[in-house]
């Protein structure tokens, strides 16, 4: 069995669909298939470029076309590497704004059905159309009712043999254009496996001071962010709160921000608040990543708890067995089935004190295996 997988950009680290199909496509080659990957509109280089990319030692060949390259190019590219590996699935990794400022990729409308000719075709829709918050602003909205009517013509002229998306708001928002769509839930793009070399991990407790945490880890509840992080309502009753349940267990505060956060307003409070102490590792490869979250007893979340199921970093958690976090501000909060995920609210101390006490005893989801079954189960 043979799969192309197509999205936009494959730079690791930094394109979080590039970073999935990387690792979707490295888990179904260990199942004994044959995938390459196309990346289409790569902003992140300027020629194109041939490569290997690998996870856990797994090997994967990609193609990355430049985001300047002109479009006759890029399509003719396409259509050849399709042609010389003459796969049994194309699989169109959909994210609008990766292939077009506007989130109108018309090109790929009218040009992507020639390039993989007879084949199967499959679209993975991991982001719909903008505007659809309530608070969204106008140009938004309307920005958004053009990308939904775009997103059906793209369906009526790619004509897929199936759809997937990642959660179930989108499975309804997608019906209600006439598209059916089953639902494949993401998985986080750190691998649970890697743990690279003890020099580079000796090399970054030292950098970023981790040593009094990694030594003394009994004196510690550590909370973890991981990437990006966002000042969401209730997170500093959150972070006082952790306080105080960590006295009430004998033990200090301490934060670990993983990763590369580009907002630096979630530090900033935390600089300002009596009885944490806090780290920041900065940009770290996939492993160091790995390793720095085995610290951690409490995975902080600061996105929207509707949309957990889409976020990478709650689900990075989860599959380590990890509890998550969210603040008490979140209304959309379900206890009970929620906290069957090892989802958490702060809405109380106790509720801390659960969480902290249930790292490692959590089932972990695995919507990797899942996921690569489902593509797999596909093609035949």
């Amino acid at each position: 069995m043979k799969i192309t997988f197509i999205c936009a950009s494959l730079q690791t680290g930094s394109d979080g669909v590039g970073d999935y199909v990387r690792r979707l496509a490295c888990e179904i080659i260990k199942r004994g298939d044959q995938v390459e990957a196309i990346a289409i509109n790569d902003s992140y280089l300027f020629e194109v470029k041939n490569e290997v990319q690998s996870i856990d030692g797994v090997e994967l060949a990609v193609q990355r076309l430049p985001a300047n390259l002109n479009t006759t190019e890029r399509y003719d590219r396409l259509r050849k590497k399709i042609a010389v590996f003459n796969p049994d699935l194309v699989s169109l990794q959909y994210v609008g704004f990766g292939f077009n400022k506007y989130g109108l990729p018309i090109n790929i409308s009218l040009k992507l059905g020639k390039a993989i000719g007879a084949r199967k075709l499959h679209i993975m829709f991991h982001e719909l159309w903008c505007g659809m918050a309530a608070n969204a602003r106008f140009k938004e909205k309307i920005l958004g009712r053009l990308q939904k009517t775009f997103l059906k013509t793209l369906v009526f002229a790619l004509k897929p043999e199936t759809v997937f998306t990642s959660i179930k708001p989108y499975q309804h928002f997608l019906k209600q254009i006439g598209i059916t769509a089953a639902v494949v839930p993401i998985f986080g793009n750190i691998s649970v496996s890697e743990s690279g070399s003890q020099s580079d991990w000796d090399d970054l407790a030292t950098r970023a001071d981790l040593l009094p945490l990694i030594l003394n880890r009994k004196d510690w509840l550590i909370f973890g962010f991981f990437g990006t992080t966002y000042n969401c309502p209730g997170l500093d009753n959150l972070l006082k709160m952790g306080v105080s349940t960590a006295k009430s267990l004998g033990l200090q505060l301490g934060v670990l921000f993983i990763g590369h956060n580009r907002q630096l307003e979630t530090v900033n409070m935390i600089r300002e608040l009596p009885g944490i102490f806090y780290w920041e590792t900065g940009p770290l490869p996939p492993a160091m990543i790995n390793r720095s979250m085995q610290l951690v007893h409490i995975g902080v979340v600061t996105s929207p708890v509707d949309g957990i199921d889409k976020s990478g970093s709650a689900i990075a958690w989860m599959e380590r067995g990890i509890p998550v976090m969210i603040s008490s501000a979140d209304t959309n909060y379900h206890a009970k089935p929620m906290e069957k995920q090892g989802i958490y609210q702060a809405s109380s101390p106790n509720a801390i004190l659960r969480a902290y006490t249930l790292k490692n005893q959590l089932t972990a989801p695995n919507n990797l295996l899942n996921a690569a079954e489902a593509y797999t189960a596909f093609c035949l």
